[in-house]
């Protein structure tokens, strides 16, 4: 009787074209680089979950939350969550890894809001000038230490994972704050909001910032693709109108971000006055052609998987086409 019911469910559900309903499993970092996914998370605290209007009915959205990309990689590719906000070294790394058969890359979110702090009266100016000094990043291997490890070797330094001419320290974002308001560290290379907390409240001033490099991106599995392919293409549409919504109404993005922090890290919600200059360092990827789309990634990820060679962390190629061969279109509707 119970197979009759179901068979009779799934054909009345094929013949009037309604959806099964979805089970998506998010990463995402508290940071304002992922702000779209912070507010959505907060939306979900209010009730007023913005994601499941736009999948089919009865979807869930569970929300996993990492302190940098190599660990929301690893969850990824362990099948622990379907698609995350990520940055582009730890995307461009596991796609290598897994011989450019695994990783996919599904849509571009952010730039910018990617900075190296250093403590005010060190005179540090230049890599040479972090001889003997202690720079930390948020996790080893994600973008903020490859950046960190690229710029200091292109400045003649010598550094690798137990030491060099310099040492980097990898620390979660909230220790790493800690650690530069106590100078145990000399500088600091990460996102925001912790580039606004280091240069407002402890004293730190910006020496080199890529104000306009790829910072985020929504990146799945070709594993994950294949099992819930329409309901990670209805998020990743859903995403932007979210995105739109949000930079239309700047005192509401921020207000979600801000308890959206706050409940992240279980900590004092960040001051209004830290979070809106903060964003205002982050740009949110819009809308755009689908070859010119196309063509800005090739040369990101192109430009990461040389930075990832270069900094001595990863060996080994993989063509970048495949990792772009599941881009989601911007120009499909969204469900109603």
């Amino acid at each position: 009787m119970r197979i009759l019911a179901s068979a009779l469910l799934s054909f009345v559900a094929s013949a009037t074209g309604a959806e099964e309903p979805v089970t998506l499993r998010v990463g995402f970092f508290p940071n304002l680089t992922h702000s779209p996914a912070l507010a959505a998370r907060q939306l979900e605290r209010e009730n007023a979950d913005w994601h499941l209007a736009h999948l089919p009915p009865g979807s869930k959205v569970e929300w996993r939350s990492f302190n940098a990309g190599p660990s929301a990689i690893e969850a990824l590719l362990a099948g622990a969550i379907d698609l995350t906000y990520i940055g582009p070294s730890p995307t461009i790394n596991a796609h290598v890894r897994t011989k450019g058969n695994e990783i996919r890359v599904l849509a571009p979110v952010a730039r910018g809001g990617n900075a190296l702090v250093v403590r005010k009266g060190l005179g540090l100016k230049s890599p040479k000038d972090f001889i003997g000094r202690r720079l930390s990043t948020p996790q080893l291997g994600n973008t903020q230490d490859i950046d960190a490890r690229v710029w200091l070797r292109d400045g003649g330094l010598k550094v690798s994972v137990s030491g060099g001419d310099a040492q980097i320290i990898p620390a979660q974002n909230a220790e790493l704050v800690l650690l530069f308001s106590r100078g145990d560290i000399d500088a600091a290379w990460t996102v925001e909001p912790w580039v606004t907390r280091l240069t407002s409240e402890f004293g730190g001033e910006v020496l080199f910032e890529k104000k306009d490099a790829i910072i985020t991106v929504l990146t799945s599995s070709k594993t994950a693709l294949a099992k819930n392919g329409k309901g990670i293409e209805a998020f990743v549409r859903s995403h932007y109108a979210l995105r739109d919504k949000l930079l239309a109404d700047q005192a509401w993005h921020t207000k979600l971000v801000i308890s959206g922090i706050a409940g992240e890290t279980r900590s004092t919600p960040p001051k209004a006055e830290l979070i809106g200059p903060a964003l205002g360092r982050v740009i949110f990827d819009a809308r755009e052609d689908d070859a010119a789309r196309k063509a800005r990634l090739t040369a990101a990820f192109s430009q990461a998987l040389k930075d990832s060679k270069d900094s001595g962390l990863l060996s080994g190629d993989a063509p970048i086409g495949p990792l772009l061969e599941s881009l989601v279109s911007d120009s499909a509707p969204l469900a109603k």
